[in-house]
């Protein structure tokens, strides 16, 4: 009769438990493997993510620029008494009498403002009334700029400098380059005293 637990050959059997050092090898192996592949997925879509934030805030920071320029050109004043200088400009700057929303608490809603490119940055600026025009408030708009100019539509094509006078130009062009992408912007002024 044969002994329980002994085979033919007399020797004893034993269940295993457990796994091999091989079998934990191997699938440690594919856990490290599918773990990297993961952290490479994720660390792209990170860093793509990036990108795409930082283009979407240079593209809100041009958009802003241009919207605060061109509200104020196609609201381009020129006043009836010779209190407020008419609308000037050149190709690096203009200088116009504009009703603005763009006002504090107890300032007027005509305001004389000059948008101007310096170095590589495009500002406003909010003018004080007077021979002088002293600056009241200077804001950037938008730096990075490259290449900038303004020119003027006068009923038969563009020109780049407007004399200064009580006429309005029936349209202001700006172009520049921003983050190695050309702008170009062309607003009709709607105020025709």
């Amino acid at each position: 009769m044969k002994d329980r637990g002994q085979g033919s050959d007399n020797r004893p059997h034993h269940r295993q438990f457990g796994f091999t050092l091989i079998e934990v090898l191997v699938s440690v192996t594919i856990f490290a493997i599918v773990m990297s592949i993961l952290y490479s997925t994720f660390s792209t879509s990170s860093a793509n993510a990036k990108v795409v934030e930082g283009m979407a805030d240079d593209l809100s920071s041009l958009s802003g620029a241009l919207d605060t320029f061109s509200h104020e050109v196609r609201g381009a004043y020129i006043s009836p008494d010779s209190s407020m200088e008419g609308f000037s400009g050149k190709k690096d700057s203009i200088t116009f009498t504009s009703t603005t929303p763009l006002v504090g608490d107890g300032e007027p809603t005509v305001q004389m403002v000059s948008y101007l490119f310096e170095e590589d940055r495009f500002i406003r600026r909010a003018l004080l009334n007077g021979p002088q025009k002293e600056v009241k408030g200077e804001y950037l708009l938008l730096d990075g700029i490259k290449d900038p100019a303004f020119s003027f539509f006068d009923g038969n094509g563009w020109i780049d400098d407007w004399p200064s006078g009580k006429k309005l130009p029936s349209g202001v062009r700006v172009v520049f380059s921003h983050k190695e992408q050309k702008v170009e912007n062309v607003i009709p002024v709607w105020s025709r005293m």
